[in-house]
């Protein structure tokens, strides 16, 4: 019936989520799982309705909204999240980290605290896609997003050589890049728990639960607490119940590294749902580390670079060199005065980050940790200032540090199974429960949103066609 399902403003055809790939069969995704492929359900076109969760229009609809929980404050899960609660649903969503954002995360220093920004994971996007190009129309408009102009190209760190390249539109968040992951975390509807670490799922349909609901087992995601004697202490954790459908935005979810790292097993594993275990399993992943720092101007208008990003070719360490007070709406971006403050973010390549390997398996927030990223971060401010021509006693750096993404780059591998399964992410129909992010669609801020939008459809699809009993 039209009032269980949920309006997203989504048309019924399969084109308004163009991928960046074309299915020619789901099952090469998963060559590298290894053992039995299992089934997938073809993801079928969404129904366009007009009804809502809260409708009251018959009698036996239920009194209260629907229930979904969402792991990972990215923008994948946020966009799920808004658009699931634009429908009626009351969603939940679980972030490790201290703030929503995920990989367009923003980092604030300086004296007080705030002064000086670093936007140490994606830098940009473009829009592509149609429907993509509409999400960011909205965004501008609502004045979260602004269009980062300047000049870019790439540099040669063995000449020094800069080459300018063509114009083309790239956008940032404003006045930061975390500011589209705040304003769909305020979405009416959205609930956001930060510094929560989900550490299992319980029940679901079919599963243990008599009412075919799904509850969410969580805890601090703070390091571990340990005795004199080196044993961890149990760590208290929460349990939220009554979620009819779950999105697990969070790739981690499915990672060895909650082995690794914290003795646990991951997530996803007690979940019961082959389809979206294997598809997130799958996807491999590239390590990288960001390095944030700012710099005192010795002259009016003075800069360490003739450009505002470039594309480094040839160098060992670094790949990608921004200066972050150049975009729109950052606080140092207006001072070009003797003494005022510049901020830089550079990005490592991916053979550097490999070789540090102890990165996999520090916690963040622990001594061990720290110590990796203060290395890091002295080797690739040394890499960056050579690139620039200068050593660090010739400038004045005020601020450094280095951050480490374990996952930052995913590769192609779940691609044609996510679009197979859920027109851009990974469905699992009788178990109400889908896996998206840009591992499913493509490695970047619009894949990721795309793969949030195809969730929030399926999951959409998945509450029209439950019966009763369980909503």
């Amino acid at each position: 019936p039209a009032m269980h399902a949920v309006r997203l403003g989504l048309s019924s055809r399969a084109s308004t989520i163009r991928l960046a790939v074309r299915v020619s069969g789901a099952g090469r995704a998963f060559t590298k799982v290894g053992g039995s492929v299992p089934a997938i359900e073809p993801f079928r076109q969404i129904r366009h309705v007009s009804g809502s969760m809260d409708a009251t229009s018959d009698a036996s609809a239920p009194s209260s909204p629907v229930r979904v929980a969402v792991v990972g404050g990215g923008l994948a899960g946020l966009t799920a999240a808004s658009r699931l609660a634009r429908g009626g649903c009351a969603v939940t969503v679980y972030e490790t980290g201290r703030g929503p954002g995920g990989r367009t995360s923003t980092r604030r220093a300086g004296p007080d605290g705030s002064g000086w920004q670093f936007d140490h994971g994606a830098q940009y996007f473009s829009a592509k896609d149609a429907l993509f190009k509409q999400i960011v129309d909205e965004w501008v408009a609502e004045g979260i997003v602004g269009e980062w102009e300047g000049m870019f190209g790439t540099l040669d760190s063995g000449s020094g050589k800069f080459t300018q390249e063509p114009h083309r539109q790239r956008f940032v968040g404003t006045p930061s890049m975390n500011s589209v992951a705040k304003a769909l975390a305020k979405r009416d509807g959205v609930a956001l728990c930060t510094s929560r670490r989900v550490v299992r799922f319980e029940g679901g349909p079919s599963g243990c639960d008599k009412n075919n609901r799904w509850s969410v087992v969580h805890r601090s995601s703070g390091p571990a607490i340990v005795r004199k004697d080196g044993t961890p202490i149990k760590v208290d954790q929460i349990t939220d119940e009554n979620f009819h459908a779950v999105v697990v935005a969070d790739k981690q979810a499915a990672s060895d590294r909650s082995t690794r790292a914290y003795q646990e097993q991951p997530p996803m594993q007690p979940a019961a749902s082959p389809v979206v275990w294997h598809g997130m399993r799958a996807a491999s992943q590239t390590p990288s580390f960001a390095l944030m720092f700012a710099v005192r101007r010795k002259f009016g208008g003075d800069t360490l670079f003739p450009f505002h990003g470039a594309t480094v070719v040839g160098d060992d360490v670094v790949s990608w060199i921004a200066d972050d007070s150049s975009k729109p709406g950052r606080p140092t971006g207006s001072d070009t005065s003797p003494g005022a403050v510049q901020c830089f973010v550079a990005t490592s390549t991916s053979a550097y980050a490999k070789s540090r390997a102890k990165a996999l398996v520090t916690v963040p927030g622990t001594a061990p940790h720290q110590s990796l990223l203060d290395e890091v971060a002295k080797e690739m401010l040394e890499a960056t200032l050579r690139l620039a021509g200068v050593t660090p006693k010739d400038v004045d750096v005020v601020h450094v540090a280095a951050h480490r993404w374990g996952a930052a780059f995913p590769g192609s591998e779940t691609f044609a199974a996510a679009a197979e399964s859920g027109g851009g992410c990974l469905s699992d129909f009788p178990r109400r429960i889908v896996g998206c992010g840009d591992f499913c669609v493509s490695p970047k801020i619009e894949g990721a949103v795309l793969s949030g939008a195809a969730a929030a459809a399926r999951v959409t699809e998945m509450l029209a066609d439950a019966p009763f009993a369980s909503l």
